[in-house]
């Protein structure tokens, strides 16, 4: 308040209401009421004697005054909320004690009824002679400012009782500096109950105990103070996943470390068992279920591992020989013990630094990795990787106890070596070469062991893109059918054709069956090219006399999953062929399958009306089972014994003996490789009642049938 102002107060007698007294000038009291503020003033007697246009708002007066009101008469209260007496109000001290009062508030009623905090600031007033004639006062409005403070004290206490109860770690630390201002570690204000809990503290202990000592002397400390001090001066958060040891064991925690006035807050959760629960998922991610091996997965990254260090590595392939036959004979459960047995053998043939892993099925891979010359004592990898195939394929020959059972295998092994000296491929490349040189150890022996060598890779490309050729030659029409004649020789004439593939590559001419016809099987494409060749020979066959017959080859691949019986009909269907004249030449490897599924397909093409062939037939094993387990049209006698028979004395027996075989069994027996006068007659003087080969007719095109018919 004014100095001139306060003067023109202390100069207005009591009771002059409204300050209507001409001693307070008119510019004095446009002043007081543009102020905004509440402003009252009492006698010596604490008799209102004027206020403003604010304080009469503030308490619901109206002017003129009436009569005067003390200031006692108006209900005071306390903080606490218990009545506050008249001569304790901050006006009555005023002006008993004749000096101005502050700092106490009071709650107080307004006529209205309803109650306010507020503030008032009392000052006296004198005269001349220095006595107390009365005094003027401020009064503020602090409601709003209660308010604020009572919703900050809830907020608060809502805020520590969270932090109490929460299942998250919380710390409020406080830095300490060093002279030159610089932190040199962090005191902790406050810690809730998760935090003592986490740390293995008291919270007592906690409170104003250095950060350094909580970490117990871990050797990260001074990073995670420069991170906090970071965070302090930076304001930008700090999260970290870190592990401390405890007294319980190893202790994960997730952390984010926040400014917070002039300290930092750090909340945490404890996420040991999250670890611990990915570990494991880990685990299973990169293990086989049944052998607790690595798997492909592992194997894999250990091999990039491996080749990144550029010390050398070794990769062997293995597929162990007659599990097939064990785990359908025996069953699964058979099957998996022999599996797990086989992996434990692994596990003790190779050195703490080696991998074993199983990458599917009764495939497994070893990892050798290259050392220090000295650890090798002047060993090669490929020397080291030889020997490790001998004692592998020693372990795994060794008969297997089974339960009650008694197994026996063998395996095979393509190795792939990139020694210390040498260039190494990339991983994957490496893996693909061991498959390379497995595959070829297979092809050549059962149970042998090939070391990769380039030329096996450019065989592959080959075959890849054979196959490439051979998918777009399909899809583009690029592959016909060429008939070969079937004679009866009874009636000294054609009655069928058999179906033969051609395909003349662009580039490289006609490509022989006996090459890309394995690609097809080995690749899957066998199947759309198998249902094409069905399709395509009915359609064709439709076209011809209806007492002539067509054969088609069907692969042992077509058999797998049982869509065969399917595709036939619905090729007769769209060609309306009569079942009869089609005629389908299955090998002994589909029987070999010895499959439920298999013997279902055959039966439904049976019952179908389709004749059935069992083709090459004397060149497998066990021949004459198959005859028994499934009952077939024709027997068709592999050219080998037909070639040779003029001139060995054992196979002409075989072939007499097959024609009589089929003749007493109902069926039809039909030579292959006639390629000369000398074989026609020999397979008609051994009773043979077909016979092709080219001394009889070529294969032709389906427009040159119709003049070989007419002759």
């Amino acid at each position: 308040m004014s100095p001139a102002l306060l003067a023109a107060l202390q100069s207005a007698p009591a009771g002059c209401p409204g300050m209507g007294c001409a001693i307070v000038a008119e510019r004095e009291r446009a002043l007081i009421e543009a102020l905004g503020v509440a402003v009252y003033m009492v006698d010596a007697a604490g008799r209102l004697t004027f206020y403003n246009r604010a304080a009469a708002e503030f308490w619901g007066w109206s002017p003129p005054l009436q009569d005067q009101r003390w200031c006692g008469s108006w209900r005071l209260f306390a903080p606490d909320g218990t009545p506050l007496p008249h001569d304790q109000c901050a006006m009555a001290a005023c002006l008993r004690e004749g000096r101005p009062i502050r700092g106490r508030w009071v709650y107080a009623d307004r006529p209205d009824g309803t109650r306010v905090a507020c503030a008032p600031f009392p000052t006296p007033l004198h005269d001349a002679a220095g006595q107390v004639v009365g005094a003027v006062s401020v009064l503020v409005d602090i409601s709003e400012l209660q308010a604020a403070e009572a919703a900050r004290q809830a907020s608060e206490a809502r805020f520590r009782a969270a932090q109490e109860a929460a299942p998250q770690g919380f710390l409020v630390a406080l830095p300490l500096r060093d002279a030159a201002g610089g932190v040199v570690d962090f005191i902790l204000d406050y810690a809730n109950p998760e935090a003592a809990r986490l740390f293995a503290h008291t919270r007592i202990e906690m409170q104003g105990a250095s950060l350094r000592a909580l970490l117990r002397g871990d050797p990260r400390s001074d990073a995670l103070i420069e991170g906090y001090a970071g965070v302090l001066a930076s304001g930008e958060p700090l999260h970290r996943e870190v592990s401390y040891a405890v007294p319980r064991g190893e202790l994960w925690i997730r952390s984010q470390t926040m400014r917070l006035g002039d300290g930092i807050a750090i909340v945490f959760e404890d996420i040991t068992e999250r670890k611990a629960a990915e570990a494991h998922i880990r685990h299973l991610a990169l293990h086989d279920a049944l052998t607790g091996l690595p798997n492909r997965i592992a194997f894999q990254e250990r091999l990039a591992e491996a080749v990144a260090a550029k010390q050398g590595v070794a990769v062997l392939s293995l597929d162990l020989d007659g599990f097939r036959v064990v785990n359908d004979a025996l069953g699964h459960g058979v099957g998996d013990a022999l599996l797990r047995e086989a992996a434990a053998r692994l596990g003790l043939c190779i050195e703490p630094e080696d991998l074993a892993a199983r990458l599917g099925g009764d495939e497994f891979a070893l990892l050798l990795s290259g050392a220090p010359p000295a650890t090798l004592a002047g060993e090669t990898l490929r020397s080291r990787a030889a020997g490790m195939a001998r004692r592998l394929r020693e372990a795994l020959t060794r008969p297997f106890l089974l339960g009650e059972y008694r197994a026996s295998i063998g395996v095979t092994i393509g190795i792939a070596v990139a020694e210390r000296d040498q260039p190494v491929p990339q991983p994957e490349t490496l893996l693909r070469h061991a498959d390379l040189a497995l595959f070829h150890a297979r092809v050549e022996e059962r149970g042998g062991l090939r070391f990769f060598a380039p030329p096996m890779a450019a065989e592959r490309e080959t075959r890849l893109l054979l196959h490439a050729d051979l998918r777009e030659a399909l899809s583009t029409g690029a592959v016909t059918l060429a008939y070969q004649p079937i004679y009866d020789l009874r009636q000294n004439r054609p009655t069928g054709f058999e179906a033969l593939l051609r395909w003349t590559h662009p580039r490289r001419g006609p490509v022989p069956p006996a090459e890309f016809i394995p690609i097809a099987e080995e690749t899957g494409l066998i199947l759309p090219l198998g249902e094409w060749v069905l399709r395509r020979a009915c359609a064709d066959a439709a076209t011809l006399p209806a007492h002539v017959k067509v054969a088609v080859n069907l692969s042992p691949v077509q058999f797998v999953g049982g869509e065969v019986a399917r595709v036939v009909r619905e090729a007769l269907d769209a060609a309306g062929l009569a079942p009869e004249r089609l005629e389908l030449e299955i090998t002994e490897s589909v029987l070999l399958q010895r499959n439920d599924a298999v013997l279902a397909s055959l039966r439904e093409l049976r019952a179908m009306g389709v004749r059935m062939a069992l083709d090459d037939f004397g060149t497998g094993y066990a021949s004459l089972g198959y005859l028994r387990t499934f009952p077939f049209d024709k027997i068709k006698i592999d050219q080998s014994f037909v070639r040779d028979a003029v001139a060995r004395p054992d196979c002409l027996a075989i072939v007499r003996s097959v024609a009589g075989l089929a003749a007493e069994l109902g069926m039809t027996a039909t030579a292959e490789g006639v390629e000369g006068p000398e074989h026609l007659a020999m397979v008609r003087g051994a009773g043979c009642a077909e016979a092709q080969g080219y001394h009889l007719g070529r294969p032709l095109p389906l427009a040159e049938i119709g003049a070989l018919l007419g002759r």
